[in-house]
């Protein structure tokens, strides 16, 4: 796994997302991960395409009622929420944002989830669960703010019962990244918390490392990418960030936001891909 900046660590991503969960909610259709479209005319919305890329890993967990999901870092809770509803599984969120932690709960308790779906702080490369406390287990569009993924994956593993299963949805790299677009790209890492980068290739030595089976790979940028960047890079000429004055500064401040974005969606070498596993 290609780690491009090991001295992150997991206070400083909480921070952020503690700052920022709220406005990146707004700027993704709710949850925190990219959407999925069926194709270069599909018109959906963002929130349209960031359920139907949920449902896409709930189909991939294949859990029921009675069973028990650990989402490893669960955001503000709606995909584990949507999940929930979908399967009838208890879920545990973890991360390491107790603003997110705050957010999740408020939002299971809206829904009336509360006792089947709990969110906890926590690290993801310490997970505070008994091992084979879990039916399956998910990283959705989390892995690449873990510095070091191969500790995490083993930890999750460590969690999962025999037959359990693991999804991970993530941004990875497509191909070779040109020497002249890296430094525009490092500018959208900087900025989205991304700390961990590796091409697709290298997943399925990872998950074998870390004592899993590979089940599936599917490479789903065309469906993924795209759309996701394009709303995202709509949207932010409109977010509004709150409590922030609409001045000259916090304009500016989006504006070049929007340019990172823009040069990030014509960066070769971005793909997106859902990798599934299992526990012998």
């Amino acid at each position: 796994m290609t780690v491009r900046d090991p001295k992150a660590n997991a206070e400083t991503i909480g921070e952020m997302y503690d700052q920022g969960s709220e406005m990146l909610g707004a700027l993704m259709g709710g949850s925190l991960h990219y959407g999925y479209w069926e194709g270069p005319d599909d018109d959906a919305s963002m929130e349209e395409a960031s359920e139907r890329m949920t449902d896409l890993m709930i189909g991939k967990l294949k859990v029921g009622a009675g069973q028990r999901v650990i989402d490893v870092g669960c955001g503000t809770g709606r995909p584990a929420l949507r999940l929930a509803r979908a399967t009838g599984a208890e879920v545990v969120g973890v991360t390491i944002s107790h603003e997110q932690v705050r957010l999740a709960t408020l939002a299971a308790e809206a829904e009336g989830l509360g006792e089947r779906v709990t969110f906890r702080h926590g690290d993801a490369a310490s997970l505070p669960f008994d091992p084979e406390s879990f039916d399956a287990a998910w990283l959705f569009e989390s892995l690449i703010h873990m510095a070091d993924p191969q500790r995490v994956l083993k930890c999750v593993a460590a969690t999962l019962r025999p037959g359990g299963r693991l999804a991970i949805a993530n941004i990875v790299q497509s191909a070779p990244v040109p020497e002249e677009r890296r430094a525009g790209l490092e500018d959208y890492f900087r900025m989205t918390g991304i700390v961990s980068f590796a091409p697709l290739a290298e997943y399925p030595g990872l998950i074998e490392d870390s004592g899993l089976v590979v089940e599936e790979v599917v490479d789903v940028s065309g469906h993924a990418v795209p759309g996701t960047v394009r709303n995202v890079s709509e949207r932010l000429g409109q977010v509004a960030i709150p409590d922030v004055p609409e001045t000259a500064a916090a304009s500016e401040v989006l504006r070049n936001a929007r340019a990172v974005a823009d040069a990030f969606a014509s960066t070769p070498g971005i793909g997106y891909a859902i990798v599934v596993a299992s526990k012998p």
